[in-house]
């Protein structure tokens, strides 16, 4: 009686197996969500375009540079998702819901949040990251007092970028 049942968890297990690949491979190659473009490799490597520019300016500043963490980077990804796909204005609209989000894992003093939208630049990370600089209240944020960080990119399947950077302390 137990073969029966060990050769049905095989089963079942085997199965488990074949659709996660299936999934996986569906979202490596080119999974995304309605309304969206952009492949997941094209945006983590936006996303990590600017985390380096962020922290080179960190650096430049005397300041510690930022510890990505990938709580805060789901949060980050949601929104400018939620904003890419019209969902929601750009705008910081839902912020203390985010952080009420990441607070359930991560205990925290302060957040803040920088968000930003362009099209048409082939440097889209670096136009972003200049754009946060030259604002005195993006600038303030990037400064902060801040450990832990988040950032997350979609683009519009009009090819407008959307990005969300947020700050943990």
């Amino acid at each position: 009686m137990l073969e029966p049942v060990s050769k049905s968890m095989n089963h079942l297990k085997r199965s488990a197996l074949t659709l996660f690949c299936i999934a996986l491979m569906g979202c490596t190659i080119s999974h995304k969500p309605t309304g969206l473009k952009g492949t997941i490799k094209e945006v983590w490597q936006l996303e990590q375009e600017v985390y380096q520019l962020i922290n080179r300016y960190r650096i430049s500043q005397n300041l510690t540079p930022l510890t990505a963490n990938e709580i805060i980077t789901q949060q980050a990804r949601m929104h400018s998702r939620a904003m890419a796909t019209k969902r929601i204005p750009v705008s910081h609209s839902g912020f203390a819901k985010r952080v009420e989000r990441i607070s359930r894992s991560l205990p925290y003093r302060a957040a803040a949040e920088n968000v930003a939208y362009n099209k048409g630049y082939s440097d889209c990370a670096q136009r972003a990251a200049q754009d946060w600089f030259k604002n005195t209240e993006h600038r303030k944020n990037i400064e902060g007092n801040y450990q832990l960080t988040g950032i997350g990119v979609a683009m519009d399947s009009q090819g407008a970028y959307y990005f969300t950077q947020i700050f943990w302390q």
